[in-house]
């Protein structure tokens, strides 16, 4: 399973209540007059990032996820995904996950704010529990709507809790898998292995004869039989890995998101420019030089996963510490520019593609498991070939996003999801609505 794979959950805008606001008599969705726009800017931004890191999925089949080699053997294909390593891989979906904590510290104050319960916020996991597993199953096996929408109900249990808790918590779990790594690692002087592998049979020629099957499936087979292998996908990664994965990847995530919510970061960045600028560059510098080791160990050292190694040890902490850092990078970095009035003008046109995040994300599986299927190039395209339909879409992405935003209010995923949440047809087109936008 992909953790690339995120509106008031990872997929809408948070919003600052206003007076008005508080003085509605239930809770509603939040309009566009009170959305926070450095959040759209990231979420947009970020998706970018998922897509790029998400196209060797969608391209080919996921049991060469983590090594694109064992399909793609040319240099340029090698370098190429030495750069989505780096630069895309696990950073992007880490900024997601954040903005999820972001926005369930905004959801959580509204409610708090008028003195209304909290019902809503369940309805709305269940809600996004249900695209998720269509996209799962019908579309593409790397969603990462369910897990999110079942971690989501973990963070109910900090809703209240202080700062510092919130801290210690996210701090302590980032923490485990680095942990869990070194444990691993001492183990193996005594013969341990760690779990999982390469992805596939060990043996060469059956992973080729695997890789056939599966390609032969995405590519030439029935759509029941892509539904089947889908189904197969989905599951041999959750009943394995998933409670692990949702208190070691995404929960610290969403408790940094709120972390940082509550410190007022979003609501007022101007006041955090000395200290934005620090971990712009700390994160870059630590970010690069975790990441050189991981480039190293894969691509020139060729480190194998049967057997744990010093270089393997140090690429998986290298791994965990690089993610961290090259969001906070990125994060800082575009906070620092949304400052600035001529560079947010330059990027405020990606808040339009954040604002209507869970319709792109899906739209990018659709087209793409579909383009790669009715084509036939599905295994036959390298990572170096995928930069090319990953800018040209994601350039349309960000044109269609703002036309449609000029004239409806929602994306259409995001009505649906806002629609069942409150239990009626929300206002899709902006003459619908009962209050006029803010300016």
């Amino acid at each position: 399973m992909n953790p690339e794979l995120t509106n008031e959950l990872p997929f809408e805008v948070p919003a600052v209540a206003t007076e008005a606001e508080t003085a509605k008599p239930s809770m509603t969705p939040v309009s566009s007059g009170e959305r926070i726009d450095i959040i759209d800017i990231l979420r947009g931004m970020a998706l970018f990032g998922i897509l790029t890191a998400n196209m060797r999925g969608f391209a080919a089949p996921l049991e060469i996820y983590g090594n694109v080699n064992r399909l793609f053997t040319e240099n340029i294909d090698w370098i190429a995904q030495a750069v989505v390593n780096a630069a895309f891989q696990g950073k992007f979906i880490t900024l997601f996950a954040v903005l999820f904590g972001v926005g369930f510290a905004v959801q959580m104050g509204r409610a708090e704010e008028r003195g209304r319960s909290i019902s809503f916020y369940p309805r709305r996991l269940l809600v996004l529990l249900g695209i998720g597993l269509v996209h799962a199953l019908l579309i593409w096996p790397g969603d990462i709507l369910v897990d999110y929408a079942i971690c989501g109900f973990l963070l109910l249990l900090f809703r209240k809790r202080q700062q510092k808790t919130i801290a210690i918590w996210a701090v302590s779990l980032w923490c485990v898998i680095p942990v869990l790594i070194t444990g691993y690692y001492i183990a193996s002087f005594w013969g341990i292995k760690p779990p999982g592998g390469g992805g596939g049979p060990s043996d060469p020629q059956k992973f080729k004869v695997m890789l056939e099957h599966v390609i032969s499936i995405y590519r030439d087979g029935s759509y029941f039989a892509r539904v089947q292998h889908n189904w197969k996908e989905w599951l041999d990664f959750h009943s394995a890995f998933e409670p692990i994965f949702y208190l070691t990847y995404i929960l610290p995530r969403f408790l940094t998101g709120m972390w940082l919510y509550r410190s007022g970061l979003f609501k007022n960045p101007g006041q955090y420019v000395p200290v934005l600028k620090r971990v712009l560059w700390i994160g870059l510098a630590v970010g690069l030089t975790a990441d050189a080791i991981g480039i190293y160990g894969k691509f020139v050292a060729h480190v194998s996963n049967d057997k744990m190694t010093f270089l393997g040890y140090l690429m998986g902490v290298s791994r965990e510490i690089s993610l961290p850092a090259i969001a906070a990078f990125y994060a800082s970095t575009i906070l620092l520019l949304s400052l600035n009035w001529n560079w947010k003008r330059i990027i405020a046109p990606f808040g339009a593609v954040g604002r209507t995040a869970l319709s792109n994300y899906l739209l990018q599986s659709l087209f793409f498991t579909m383009f790669y299927h009715y084509t036939k190039l599905y295994g036959t395209i390298g990572p170096a070939v995928c930069f090319i339909p990953t800018v040209v879409f994601f350039a349309i992405q960000v044109w269609g996003s703002n036309w449609w935003l000029k004239r409806y209010q929602f994306g259409p995923a995001e009505w649906v999801w806002r629609s069942l949440t409150y239990g009626k047809p929300q206002p899709m087109r902006k003459a619908e609505l009962l209050v006029p936008e803010a300016a």
